[in-house]
């Protein structure tokens, strides 16, 4: 029978939203981590541990709360520069920030003299850092699996196959001029070599410069004589 699963409600969920753009987001985005960052790790660490979205409202709710904070205060203090920043980007080639070094200049100013906010160094978010929180720790943090259980010992005398083993001979042909290796059969050779990768297989019959290793050269031209088997090949190449 299915579980029950539980939601919570639309008053639970409803928040003022954040109703801006893309350009403008980008704008704001230095400052925006600086000044929100223990909301949004908190956050972030909250959906890490928990792996479920419904125990993490009220650290989504306060993500929600600052950026509303944030911009209010951009606005009231630094909307024009920060308006021609956005701007520019928004008109600009895939917003790249390099095409508007002068409205950012402008911006950061701005919020340096009125508010005390500093633009954060290159890098700086993204360093690893650690999350004072006063949330308790999950169960199991990590989601980490049971081990599973030993596999059961035979009892008895094992007897070798007495048709031997089912495997079909592998046959390589090998071309120097070209640097690739042509390989074909149900088993795929084993290749030491990281650089060698598979690329889409092909097939191809009455290869004549084919070096059999083991078992019967069964490539031969004319398709299927005899109940003979054609080969699927596959080519490798390095990157």
């Amino acid at each position: 029978m299915p579980s029950t699963v539980e939601l919570p409600t639309a008053q639970e969920l409803k928040v003022d939203e954040v109703n801006v753009s893309s350009a403008v987001l980008k704008a704001a985005a230095h400052h925006f981590g600086s000044q929100c960052d223990k909301a949004n790790k908190e956050f972030m660490l909250c959906r890490w541990e928990e792996k479920d979205p419904r125990k993490c409202i009220e650290e989504g709710r306060k993500v929600n709360e600052c950026a509303l904070n944030f911009f209010r205060q951009i606005k009231g203090n630094c909307a024009e520069s920060f308006t021609e920043y956005w701007t520019c980007l928004d008109y600009s080639n895939l917003a790249e920030l390099r095409h508007c070094r002068k409205p950012q200049q402008a911006f950061d100013s701005c919020v340096l003299d009125k508010l005390g906010w500093e633009r954060p160094a290159l890098g700086d978010l993204s360093k690893v850092t650690k999350v004072a929180t006063v949330r308790p720790l999950p169960e199991n943090p990590y989601h980490s699996r049971p081990r599973p259980e030993p596999n059961p010992t035979i009892e008895g005398k094992l007897e070798p196959s007495k048709h031997g083993s089912s495997a079909s001979p592998t046959v390589v042909a090998e071309i120097p001029s070209q640097g690739v290796v042509w390989t074909c059969g149900v088993h795929r050779k084993r290749l030491t070599d990281p650089l060698l990768t598979w690329t889409v297989g092909q097939r191809e019959e009455g290869r004549r410069d084919v070096k059999r290793e083991g078992g019967v050269d069964r490539g031969k031209r004319g398709g299927r004589q005899g109940g003979e088997k054609r080969w699927r090949i596959k080519k490798l190449e390095r990157r």
